[in-house]
């Protein structure tokens, strides 16, 4: 779904230049370390039609807001990110791809307090939809790259989720959405955080192949909501059998399509 052209250094990180939905955006992200892929293209592409404020939590250099922001087109975008030099990368691909009206960043640590993250842009109950693509693992059960920045977007502290969904939520509007995409094995704690602050919560797990169990999740729920949760069927990536994506996801990684859920 890309094609890596090295482009030398922006300080510490040596970048490539990726084509994202079908060559509607090129994004510029580190050679190493995490890198935006399938998962972020998702997760912007599961961003409701209606959806006018979009706060992407740790927004790395910013593929699934500016997903988002080419399937919605009345979207604007608020990306949060920490480290300064992703930042730096994220807005230089804002530029190129013809956001800047539309998106901006903030720096900012979203473990930080309340007032820290407010005076950043976060606003309480302000955004329509907030999205997260937050570290899948415990930092204490992985290697870890070597790289700060690649550190804290593979793995987390113990309380670390829960501080996610926390500044989501306190960031959506009544009636807002807030979704995540993670690990299909933390499902039953993500669950846990959600369950307490959302409603109407729907479950979308992905799977590879079919039949095969689901790698990764995602959660969407809506604040102040008391509907029920839904399971919706698994959404494969390949086939039984070869390397391709299923027509469904093609459309969506081609930029031809959005998820719709």
């Amino acid at each position: 779904m890309s094609v890596d052209h090295p482009q030398g250094k922006v300080k510490q990180h040596c970048v490539t230049s990726d084509a994202f939905l079908g060559g509607k955006l090129n994004v510029c992200q580190p050679e190493k370390g995490f890198r935006a892929g399938v998962d972020s293209v998702l997760l912007g592409a599961a961003v409701d039609d209606a959806t006018k404020k979009l706060l992407d939590l740790g927004a790395g250099v910013g593929v699934a807001a500016m997903t988002a922001l080419t399937y919605c087109p009345d979207v604007t975008a608020l990306l949060a990110e920490f480290d300064p030099e992703i930042v730096g990368i994220g807005r230089q691909n804002i530029r190129s791809n013809g956001f800047e009206a539309r998106a901006n960043y903030c720096q900012i640590d979203i473990m930080s307090p309340g007032p820290e993250r407010e005076a950043s842009g976060m606003v309480q109950d302000h955004f329509d939809t907030v999205i997260a693509n937050p570290p899948y693992f415990d930092e204490k059960t992985v290697s870890l790259p070597n790289d700060n920045y690649g550190k804290r977007a593979h793995a987390h502290a113990i309380d670390c989720l829960e501080r996610w969904v926390k500044a989501a939520v306190s960031c959506a509007r009544a009636g807002g959405e807030v979704i995540f995409i993670h690990r299909a094995a933390e499902l039953q704690k993500l669950m846990k955080y959600y369950d307490r602050r959302l409603g109407n919560i729907t479950i979308l797990p992905i799977v590879s192949r079919p039949e095969q169990q689901a790698s990764r999740v995602l959660v969407r729920g809506y604040k102040g909501s008391k509907a029920p949760c839904k399971l919706l069927s698994p959404l494969s990536l390949h086939g039984v059998e070869g390397r391709e994506f299923t027509p469904q996801l093609q459309a969506i990684l081609m930029g031809k399509d959005k998820l719709h859920w």
